[in-house]
This record gives structure tokens, sequence and C-alpha cells, in this order.
């Protein structure tokens, strides 16, 4: 049995999985906290016919690692961090984790996103900042302090990207394992009045999206090729 339309369209969903991928790094390259995406393929090894074939498919998505640059904003409410982890957030459907630090305070005192959601500490817990109390002061190190006096501290983890299975929002995260809490003021610091840049590399991805968009030509081209083959065999086989 002839199976090079099956490889061929098994390659044509792996590539537009990639072009997705790649649109949406690029759509988000202005996107406070956003980490650009890629795509780890595997072989799918099918032992139905006389000879193993190979049928590449999307196996994982993974954020890049690479963080993004800060972007000083003077609001005393955005914070970013400089070096590894990431804030937690509490949402509906479970902890996501981002690099987005745009904060606001609601009307009973609780630290949220802009979409208002709370931010976490490194117990899990809401961070509330008292009533009437002016913009917080945030250290380096996550203290927070209202008027002299420290009334939370904000949490930063790790989190292991392979575990990352999805996106909330454009910034955030879920993970399959809990994020782990991380001592911050060494390597990681958080920086008040700033945010973090997208880290997408437009000119690469637009680079990505041509190379993936000719492959995926060549593959419709090998497609029409396999049909055509199958087809005259039928009709020759027919008037046998």
């Amino acid at each position: 049995m002839d199976t090079s339309i099956y490889v061929v369209s098994a390659a044509q969903r792996t590539l537009q999985k990639q072009l997705v991928v790649i649109a949406n790094n690029i759509a988000n390259s202005n996107t406070t906290g956003f980490r650009a995406e890629s795509i780890e393929f595997h072989s799918l090894v099918s032992q139905t016919g006389k000879e193993p074939v190979n049928y590449p498919i999307v196996a994982t998505l993974h954020p890049s690692g690479k963080n993004g640059s800060l972007q000083n904003t003077g609001n005393p409410l955005d914070m970013a961090l400089s070096g590894d982890g990431w804030f937690a957030i509490s949402t509906p459907a479970g902890t996501a984790y981002t690099r987005d630090g745009r904060m606001q305070i609601s009307a009973f005192g609780e630290l949220q996103t802009l979409e208002g959601y709370p931010i976490l500490d490194a117990s899990n817990a809401p961070l509330l900042i008292p009533a009437s109390s002016g913009p917080p002061k945030i250290h380096k190190d996550g203290r927070i302090e209202v008027n002299g006096s420290l009334v939370g501290n904000i949490g930063v983890f790790e989190v292991d990207e392979g575990s990352m299975h999805s996106r909330f929002g454009n910034s955030g995260f879920f993970s399959t394992i809990q994020g782990v809490p991380i001592g911050i003021g060494a390597q990681t610091t958080i920086q008040q009045h700033f945010l973090e840049g997208s880290n997408v590399n437009p000119m690469r991805e637009m680079a990505n999206l041509i190379t993936v968009s000719r492959s995926f030509e060549s593959a419709a081209s090998m497609a029409e090729s396999a049909d055509k083959a199958i087809s005259k065999s039928i009709n020759e086989l027919s008037d046998v």
C-alpha cells in the first residue's frame, strides 16, 4: 500500500500547527510579558504495513526562556522580573503563571492583574493592600511596603517550562506541575515602575514563517502528485 499521501498529510498538519504558532508569536511581538513558543516534533511509527512508516506529529510546545527587555513606565503599580521566575495569579481554571506585571488594586484592597485576577504570594494566597493607603512600595525582594509598614510579599515561582501545557490569555501559562517558590534577591529581582516586553524576535519569526510556508507548499505539491499517481494507477487497473 502506498503510504506517501498519508505521510504528506501528516506533515501538512504539523506544518499548519507551526504556522499558527509563528503567526501568534508575531501578533504578540508587542504584548507585555509575552513568551514566544516553539514546537518540538516527534515521529509516530506505524507497523501496520510490511515496512515501518514514520509519521511526523507535534509533540510539545515550548515557551522561550529568553527574557524580554525592561521598559520604564513610571507607574508604581507596574513590576517586572529581572531574571528567572514567574508571577502566579489565581484564575477560575486554576493557578496561571505569567511575566506580565501590570497591577491594580481593587475596591476591596486586593492586588490584582488588570483583568481582575488576584496576584499570589509565595504561599499561593491573595495579597491585600490597606484601603486608602496610596501606591505601595515594592522592594526588589518582593516585599510590599505601605506607609512604612510591610503588608506582604509578592510570590515568584520556578516553573518547569516543559510542564506548561496551555496558554492563559496572551502572557500566562497553565502548568501540570505546581510552581515552586524561589528566594528573590539573588539571581532574580522585582523592578517596580518597569514592565517586561515581549521576547519575540519579529525578523526571525518572519523568516521562519516564510520557510514553513514554502515547506507547506512543497508538501501540498507532493500530495497532489501522489493523488495523481494513485488516480492513474486506478484508471490503468480499471482498463485492464
